[in-house]
């Protein structure tokens, strides 16, 4: 095949070398001989006829100078007897021939006296031409020249060449022959070699050993071969030895690759692939028996926060304590899995209806109204849960899991630490909520956001004193859309922080517009969630954008939600610190719907308090809201805080909370949200009167 490179064994590699070798030496030396003998063929040649050139120039010297032309041609007719020689002449130095002898010759000899006195020899490959002076007392007087053709020479080169060319080929015959005896010293102990290496890759026999005891380098090879086999055989007889061990470790790699593939590494809990491996035979058990099972989608309420403010360890910890208090709620055949994140899942098999698995769902809330305690934190938190049931909601194991996931979004959307039931409407609720997602995520781009604010009131002047910067959204597909609803999306989807940067912008940006139509400076309460608090460069935009609109600090109040100070951490407490520092009041927003702990008022940086409005609209009804809200005021009047009551709607609950020295109120008995406008013309009127009336 073209291209395709013939395989020599070692033994043809060898002799072919050997051949190669010889041959080369022998050309070289054969061919050096060859032609040296022909130079001396020649060399002799020539030597010939100049000494017949000499001898004839002797024996014609007296006939040349008498002149005898007779006496000259009888010497040259004796080169006759000379079958070399064709030509002779004794040529005098005007160039004029004096004498000749020759042989038939066909032409005419043309000659050159500078050539006659110049040159004693002359060869070419038709004949060699030689040259003798005839000297008188020193003087030239004649030349003569003999031309002998080369039938000899070439005879002789004729003969050499074939000599030459039989001595190489008997040469390369005896290099052949020798290369054929001797090659066997190396091939045969390599044949050994390769035949035990085949008997031991085919036998795996590694007891064998070569017997080759040469001293030179075949020996060493089949010593370090010996050795090498040696070697192999230990390692044989190791892996031998430990390959139970091998198959053992093995074993419990598999193991352990498993429980990977299936386990949480976290909290040991089983995983996404073995819950659904375990519900696909959950259904078939149910189909089987005609009985129901449940699928209970989890989410931790706060846990983002939590994570944000004390740590991803202390978030790591937290689930851990979790899933351990999960196993000991179920039963035993039920399974609690961890999808992710703070998602957990219940597979609750062999129910006999969906009530069992609301009685379930109302004992795992129960369990989680008990404080977690962790190595250096005592965290209160609550979880949300979506249930879905087989048969009822679904026959595959997805479309459950999909559907506990869609009511578990559904229960968040009634407050924390609830449990919600799949229907089919939440299908519609859920696309509803990705049309929400979609929208908001351009809705700074397009302009859609707007402040209104929300007036508090003194209760001892009954003036205007402070706002509250309340964010509207006017989607123009969605229309008017509450901030219950998409501030919760906003902060799923990562966007609350753009969202939080925008509201601080706008209200300085209004406190601006404010003091250039020297209306009465009066501080605004911006919101701000858990996770821009936590933000890096919070404390920096605050302080830049009051700079931007030239505006004091001191006009500004944040209000955080109570669960920021639930889980305070070093971070969160400087970033309030760094607030405060530039004159910036901090004011905890909802206070007393969390688990508020009495060390962290005391300690943390704050400066108001603003108690939750469930209070305050029950206070005609009920004795131990007012208690509540009577306590309230005092701690925080005890702390050197400030109190604001919201959600006042009526003269009676405005009375109790003046009587009860109540620092300042907000509520649509006052005041509804207001455009800025509005507000402009309340500060004016204000400025005007030096007194604020009711504004219903």
């Amino acid at each position: 095949m073209k291209g395709q490179r013939i395989a020599l064994s070692i033994k043809n590699k060898l002799i072919l070398m050997m051949v190669a070798v010889s041959a080369a030496v022998l050309s070289v030396s054969t061919l050096l001989l060859y032609y040296n003998e022909l130079d001396m063929v020649e060399q002799s040649a020539v030597e010939s006829s100049q000494m017949q050139a000499s001898l004839i120039a002797a024996s014609v010297e007296s006939a040349v100078i008498f002149r005898d032309e007779r006496a000259t041609k009888r010497v040259l007719n004796l080169l006759v007897t000379n079958t070399s020689v064709e030509y002779a002449a004794v040529i005098s130095p005007d160039g004029l021939i004096f004498s000749e002898y020759r042989k038939p010759y066909r032409g005419h000899y043309q000659h050159d006296v500078d050539t006659l006195l110049m040159t004693t020899a002359e060869v070419n490959r038709q004949f060699i031409e030689v040259f003798a002076q005839v000297d008188d007392r020193g003087q030239n007087i004649a030349t003569v020249l003999i031309r002998s053709n080369l039938d000899k020479v070439i005879s002789q080169q004729l003969y050499y060449k074939e000599i030459a060319i039989a001595v190489m080929v008997l040469s390369l015959i005896l290099a052949a022959v020798l290369a054929q005896c001797f090659h066997k010293l190396i091939t045969r102990p390599l044949g050994t070699m390769v035949r035990h290496v085949t008997n031991i890759s085919r036998d795996e026999n590694y007891s064998d050993r070569l017997l080759y005891s040469s001293q030179d380098e075949l020996g060493i090879l089949a010593h370090g071969f010996n050795q090498m086999i040696t070697v192999v055989q230990t390692r044989e007889e190791e892996l031998t030895k430990h390959n139970d061990n091998l198959q053992r470790i093995v074993a419990e790699r598999t193991k352990q690759l498993y429980y990977k593939a299936h386990y949480d590494a976290l909290t040991n809990l089983p995983n996404r692939y073995l819950l659904l491996e375990r519900l696909s035979s959950a259904i078939v058990s149910a189909k089987h028996q005609q009985k129901k099972l449940a699928v209970m989608f989890m989410d931790l309420d706060r846990f983002k926060t939590i994570n944000d403010s004390l740590g991803h360890d202390v978030g790591d910890e937290l689930l851990q304590a979790v899933a351990q208090r999960l196993k000991h709620v179920g039963r035993n055949n039920d399974t609690v899995a961890r999808l992710g994140g703070d998602e957990f899942v219940f597979l609750l098999a062999d129910l006999e209806s969906a009530d069992d698995a609301g009685k379930f769902a109302q004992n795992i809330l129960e369990q989680f109204s008990h404080p977690f305690s962790l190595k250096n934190n005592l965290l209160h938190i609550s979880t949300s849960l979506g249930i879905s049931v087989y048969p009822d909601d679904g026959v595959d194991g997805k479309v459950l899991l999909k559907h506990a996931d869609l009511s578990m979004y559904h229960a968040k959307g009634q407050g924390q630490g609830c449990y919600s039931f799949y229907t089919n409407a939440m299908n519609e609720t859920f696309t509803k909520r990705l049309e929400i997602e979609h929208q908001l995520r351009n809705a700074i781009k397009n302009d859609e956001f707007h402040l209104c604010y929300q007036p508090q009131i003194d209760l001892i002047t009954n003036n205007l004193t402070q706002v509250e910067a309340l964010l509207r959204w006017n989607n123009p597909v969605l229309g008017a859309v509450s901030p219950s609803v998409f501030i919760p999306i906003a902060e799923e989807i990562g966007i609350i922080i753009q969202v939080g940067e925008w509201c601080i912008d706008s209200a300085c940006k209004q406190l601006q517009q404010w003091k250039n139509q020297n209306s009465q400076q009066i501080p605004v309460a911006i919101n701000l969630s858990s996770s821009h608090l936590l933000a890096v460069n919070v404390v920096d935009y605050i302080r830049d954008t009051a700079a931007k609109y030239q505006i004091s600090p001191t006009l500004l109040e944040i209000e955080i939600t109570e669960d920021v100070f639930l889980e305070h951490s070093k971070k969160t407490i400087a970033a309030l610190e760094q607030l405060q520092s530039l004159g910036i009041k901090i004011a905890i927003d909802d206070f007393g719907t969390g688990y508020s702990s009495l060390r962290y008022l005391k300690t943390l940086p704050v400066d108001t308090l603003k108690l939750d409005g469930m209070f305050v609209q029950d206070l005609e009804h009920s004795a131990s809201s007012r208690g509540i809200v009577t306590s309230t005021i005092s701690l925080a009047h005890s702390l050197n805080m400030k109190i604001v009551a919201e959600c006042v709607e009526t003269q009676a609950q405005a009375d109790f909370l003046t009587t009860n020295l109540c620092d300042l109120v907000q509520g649509y008995y006052y005041y509804r949200p207001l455009s800025a406008d509005a507000i402009t013309q309340i500060l004016e009127s204000a400025s005007d009167n030096n007194s604020c009336n009711n504004y219903l």
